[in-house]
């Protein structure tokens, strides 16, 4: 089983309506919910496929995690069909799409990935799209070189 190694995390004035947003609009599942004394989101985390995105409550002023700033996350579509109905979804609920749906080439992906970009009401970016990014590990050398 892999697991994650990396998970993106995005905080939200409003969190629960940032969760309602990306599971309504985006299609992504919540597993799981805290909440602080005061009612806001300690803690959340919504599935992606086979990801997990974290989303808490902007705390106040004088904690660091405060003046966190507008995300760009990417998400990463099953194949150009599921791309394309994540696509309807967002455009049906009346979402501020950035970029309509299309095939981008660049040198990182030149075979191309069907992907669309919206932004959620807090201003976040997300990127709904068919690239797969891919990491093969290093086992050369000794354990001090493996992550250089």
């Amino acid at each position: 089983m892999n697991q994650q190694t990396i998970t993106s995390s995005v905080v939200y004035d409003d969190a629960e309506a940032g969760i309602k947003w990306l599971t309504e609009v985006l299609g992504l599942t919540r597993k799981s919910l805290y909440q602080t004394p005061a009612g806001t989101v300690a803690f959340a985390e919504l599935v992606w496929r086979t990801g997990i995105v974290f989303v808490s409550s902007r705390p106040p002023a004088d904690d660091p995690w405060s003046r966190v700033g507008v995300a760009c996350i990417a998400l990463v579509a099953a194949d150009a069909k599921s791309a394309g109905e994540h696509y309807e979804r967002v455009r049906v609920a009346g979402a501020d799409i950035v970029r309509a749906l299309h095939v981008a080439r660049t040198p990182a992906f030149p075979e191309g990935s069907t992907q669309f970009d919206v932004r959620d009401p807090e201003g976040n970016l997300w990127t709904v799209g068919t690239f797969q990014p891919t990491y093969r590990h290093r086992h050369e050398g000794p354990p001090s070189a493996r992550f250089a």
